[in-house]
């Protein structure tokens, strides 16, 4: 019977490690996405699955984004609204949780490098 618990509590662990949130960390903190060129995005990613990035010309977009999958986000812009009709969310693949304080980078759009950092509050 010891066993089986064990083994219950063991597979209770790993699921809940499977479906942690990897944005949790983002919740009510910065996140920063620095170019390659040096063009700095600021983000801040809700719990409620909207976001908000303050770009370097002053504007400012809106959203919302879905989890395709475990690591799979899909966001889409609600403002400004789309030009066109229907427009295909834009998917980020291999999303894994990071901490306040990280930093990494990733390839950009365009290929290129490009930093993304977690900073405490907002």
């Amino acid at each position: 019977m010891k066993r089986i618990l064990l083994a219950g509590a063991a597979l209770l662990a790993m699921a809940g490690v499977a479906q942690a949130d990897p944005y949790a960390a983002m919740y009510g903190n910065t996140v920063t996405i620095t170019g390659s060129d040096g063009m700095k995005l600021v983000t801040y990613v809700n719990q409620d699955m909207t976001w908000e990035q303050h770009n370097a010309n002053g504007t400012v977009m809106k959203g919302t984004y879905v989890w395709k999958d475990g690591t799979t986000a899909c966001f889409t812009t609600t403002d400004p609204a789309p030009k066109t009709p229907n427009q295909a969310p834009m998917c980020l693949a291999n999303q894994v949780a990071h901490n306040v304080g990280d930093s990494w980078t990733v390839q950009g759009g365009d290929g290129k490098p490009v930093t993304v950092a977690i900073s405490a509050g907002r």
